[in-house]
């Protein structure tokens, strides 16, 4: 009796990989690739760690596959997984720019309702009123990078902006004093730090700040410096 061989479903690189700015405001640039998706043999460009990490396995056909008939429509988590995905995969979506447009995915698992529920309900510290959040904004939603928190925090926590300069959240250059400015939002208010000769004296008092006030923020050097 000869045994049935599993069919490899690992998309298949087609041609050479390339680096690439994933967006207009992007200010690395990544490895991308052509891929073929194993499931309905369409070709799509895609970073090449979402492949070889295991997080990326099809061209995005499986979303609605996996998910008729998931009688799942009606639950309290239904509407949380729904903006999830479109945000990440509707290119008409108002948010798609900042999650899809800049390789923003969601895990493969997360692709059936009926996992992402289990997580929630089960794994994860979701209670009333908080909301999903990512905890590495530059990473794509799975279990190992989201949880659950206030609104508050989250607008607390977001993304260095396009426009950032000196690789930390809080952190900028005046030119008028030819110093470096350091500063915390707090209740939609800036709260300014102070002036420093050195960037790293900068970020120093700030994290400094954070700490010493006990402030729910990102200290400046939890956040990934972007190289450009």
């Amino acid at each position: 009796m000869k045994e049935e061989l599993a069919r490899d479903m690992t998309p298949r690189l087609i041609g050479e990989t390339y680096m690439k700015y994933a967006t207009e405001t992007s200010h690395q640039r990544n490895r991308f690739g052509i891929y073929e998706c194993p499931y309905c043999g369409r070709e799509w460009e895609v970073e090449t760690t979402r492949v070889t990490g295991g997080y990326t396995k099809s061209c995005g056909c499986l979303i609605g596959k996996s998910n008729k008939k998931h009688g799942l429509s009606l639950s309290r988590f239904y509407s949380i997984w729904h903006n999830m995905l479109d945000r990440c995969y509707n290119k008409n979506s108002k948010q798609f720019n900042d999650y899809g447009g800049r390789g923003i995915v969601v895990c493969e698992d997360w692709l059936d309702i009926k996992n992402f529920v289990d997580w929630v309900e089960n794994k994860s510290n979701w209670e009333e009123g908080l909301t999903l959040d990512r905890i590495d904004n530059d990473k794509g939603y799975s279990p190992d990078n989201c949880t659950f928190s206030t609104k508050t925090i989250q607008s607390i926590n977001q993304r260095k902006r396009s426009t950032n300069t000196s690789g930390y959240v809080g952190v900028s250059w005046d030119a008028k004093v030819s110093k470096w400015r350091a500063r915390v939002t707090i209740f939609k208010r800036g709260k300014y730090i102070g002036y420093y000769l050195s960037k790293e004296e900068a970020v120093q008092a700030r994290d400094n700040y954070i700490i010493e006030n006990n402030l729910p923020h990102k200290l400046s050097t939890e956040y990934v410096k972007e190289i450009k």
